[in-house]
């Protein structure tokens, strides 16, 4: 059985961390690619600091499931705040002065992003309830899009003024910050052994269900990602107008994930499902028209779809693993080890989805309007069809 030890709320405690994660996570996501594209101009070496972020995003998942059995879930906080602390320290002192770090670099933000998810993702597992569960993934959501929000704009004007190194030295700060407020944070610890192989494969039908939704999930986020960020920076070429514009973006998605968290119940969940796929599918289908105009409209326009398919999914999602962890915790074991394994197969499902969407960028795309970018739209478009298909519980 796991042990919880803590002075603090642990939801207090928890979502206090997230907060200044999702600054951090919300600058990174924002401006490393155009960072990187500054000191490059390379699509190439964009494509290979995602690939290596992403395969080790799930690499860490995976460390982070042997942390808890080793020292507690708090020690993912911990080790994911050290991994960013180098991972920014060397930005600030030296930059990507060569493409050979890129891997590096990559795999230290990776480890970053995937240490801390793993673990917040089980405490809202253990910590919700069947009541609430909904209301604490808007939360979640809110609090990431509020980042969202606050951090381009505040981030633009500093880089306009300030550059980048010294956005890297505020950065390792917050980390600093970070790293201190993980102690806080309520431990976990199990002793019961994994069944290795599933963290790869679906154990049953529920399982593979969940694996391609997220899979798809995975793609589709990966575009939109890009298209917040480096795609958009193509139409604008200023960091203080993409920040501007991304605190619109932030704004209508930061609502949307609060309203959906806050209203979604069982009878108009698949309303939200639907509404969500469709707006998604359709307006990814503007982008063919190649003009500034329709990514703006695409941008704002999935700020709103996007958690309308994606918020019921994941509840569904959660809900699923919840009740395949308490049936195996009645037969044999422990529910929160299986729910542990559980969270890394879904978290390799997300990156498989993402690591399709950067090899396209490292086999040759080109935002050119050529033929790959059209065939990198396409896919992206059939995605939400994909989630609201699968999303649905059986």
């Amino acid at each position: 059985m796991p042990y919880i030890r803590s002075a603090f709320t642990p939801l207090r405690s928890l979502f206090t961390v997230h907060l200044v994660f999702s600054i951090i996570f919300a600058f990174a996501n924002l401006f490393m690619n155009i960072y990187l594209w500054d000191t490059g101009k390379s699509f190439w070496n964009i494509g290979v600091f995602n690939l290596f972020s992403v395969v080790s995003i799930f690499l860490a998942s995976l460390l982070g499931a042997y942390f808890l059995q080793w020292m507690g879930t708090r020690s993912t906080f911990i080790g994911s705040s050290i991994l960013a602390l180098f991972l920014f320290s060397y930005l600030f002192l030296s930059g990507p002065n060569k493409a050979s770090v890129l891997p590096l670099l990559g795999m230290l933000y990776g480890g970053y992003v995937g240490l801390f998810y793993i673990g917040f993702n089980l405490h809202i597992l253990w910590l919700s309830k069947n009541s609430n569960r909904s209301l604490l993934i808007g939360l979640e959501s809110t609090i990431t899009t509020l980042a969202q929000l606050l951090t381009p704009l505040c981030a633009g004007l500093f880089i306009t003024r300030q550059g980048y190194p010294h956005t890297f030295l505020l950065i390792t700060c917050l980390l600093l910050f970070q790293f201190v407020l993980s102690f806080r944070i309520p431990s976990m610890r199990m002793k019961e052994r994994y069944r290795k192989r599933y963290f790869f494969l679906a154990e049953n039908e529920r399982m593979a269900q969940i694996g391609f939704a997220s899979a798809s999930y995975g793609f589709y986020f990966a575009f939109v990602q890009m298209s917040y960020g480096l795609f958009f920076y193509f139409l604008i070429q200023d960091e203080l107008q993409l920040g501007l514009w991304n605190f619109i973006f932030g704004g209508v998605s930061a609502f949307m994930y609060w309203f959906v968290g806050r209203t979604l119940n069982q009878t108009n969940r698949d309303i939200f499902l639907s509404m969500g796929m469709i707006a998604s599918m359709v307006i990814t289908l503007t982008l063919l028209l190649s003009a500034p105009f329709w990514f703006v409209l695409f941008n704002l326009t999935v700020s709103v779809s996007l958690p309308m398919l994606w918020i019921p999914t994941k509840a569904t999602h959660y809900t699923q693993m919840i009740d395949i962890a308490e049936q195996y915790e009645k037969e044999s074991g422990s529910r929160l080890g299986r729910m542990m394994q559980l969270l890394v197969f879904r978290e390799f499902s997300i990156s498989l989805g993402r690591i399709c969407f950067f090899l396209l960028m490292v086999m040759g795309f080109d935002f050119g309007w050529g033929a790959s970018y059209y065939i990198m739209l396409m896919l992206a478009c059939f995605m939400p069809l994909g989630i609201w298909v699968l999303g649905k519980p059986k």
